[in-house]
């Protein structure tokens, strides 16, 4: 999978539930340590789901994390729409 494709069904099948649960914490500003506390895990485990899903899903870093965050939580949503917030 490509970060550029289209957020859904195919990602929904890519990541576990657990690795959507981390990413829809990203769009709010979560940093890795906040992610952490609020789910009870520590940040190296944070860190391990991280690599995971950019190694899963193709993205180079955390913005375009965010960015895929924000097209599962609006999945019709046009990719130059999300990168204008």
């Amino acid at each position: 999978m490509n970060i550029t494709q289209t957020a859904g069904d195919d990602l929904a099948q890519t990541l576990s539930p657990r690795e959507r649960e981390i990413l829809s914490r990203l769009p709010g500003g979560g940093t890795y340590d906040a992610i952490a506390r609020g789910l009870g895990i520590s940040r190296h485990t944070v860190d391990t789901y991280m690599r995971r899903i950019r190694a899963k899903v193709g993205a180079a870093n955390r913005t375009q994390l965010v960015v895929l965050a924000l097209r599962l939580e609006q999945p019709h949503t046009p990719v130059e729409a999300l990168q204008e917030r």
